[in-house]
């Protein structure tokens, strides 16, 4: 049912024509070199850039909801990235739950939900690219929706995992 909810939500969107024209990409600060954190949200950072590039080269009707799920996704990729700073800067500090923050065994788990994460957004945009460059022809753009959605989803389905 949750399934079918979002779906008509992104229909609905896409009909209304919600799709930015030029999609904007916030600047964000990097944890520490050092960070488990680090090395993913350079990634992101630039992947997030080529979307906003290929997303602009696309079609509306194909478009649509793609470019405002990435960014929900990015805000909560970023958002785990911090928990994973917070709890490097304070290993011998009570969380705000009240338990003892989390062990490197923790953090290695965190840090790799964060690159599973950022690899999810990878795909979305090279599935972007593929659909946004010259060398896309009429059958792929008739399959672009769907494969967008597959990608949308997968990374819809990942960042929501990580808040667990």
């Amino acid at each position: 049912m949750v399934g079918a909810l979002d779906a008509g939500v992104r229909a609905y969107r896409i009909n209304m024509g919600t799709s930015p024209r030029k999609p904007q990409v916030a600047a964000s600060g990097l944890p520490d070199e050092q960070s488990l954190a680090f090395a993913p949200l350079v990634r992101l950072g630039a992947r997030e850039r080529e979307l906003a590039e290929y997303i602009s080269a696309l079609p509306t009707e194909v478009s649509g909801d793609t470019w405002q799920q990435a960014s929900a996704a990015v805000r909560a990729l970023r958002t785990h990235a911090a928990r994973i700073t917070s709890a490097e800067a304070s290993p011998g500090s009570k969380s705000s739950g009240g338990t003892a923050s989390a062990s490197t065994k923790d953090l290695d788990l965190f840090a790799s939900r964060l690159r599973e994460g950022v690899s999810a957004y990878d795909k979305l945009t090279a599935t972007a690219g593929e659909l946004a460059g010259p060398e896309a022809d009429a059958k792929v753009s008739g399959n672009a929706a769907l494969r967008l959605a597959d990608a949308t989803d997968a990374l819809v389905g990942m960042t929501r995992g990580l808040a667990s």
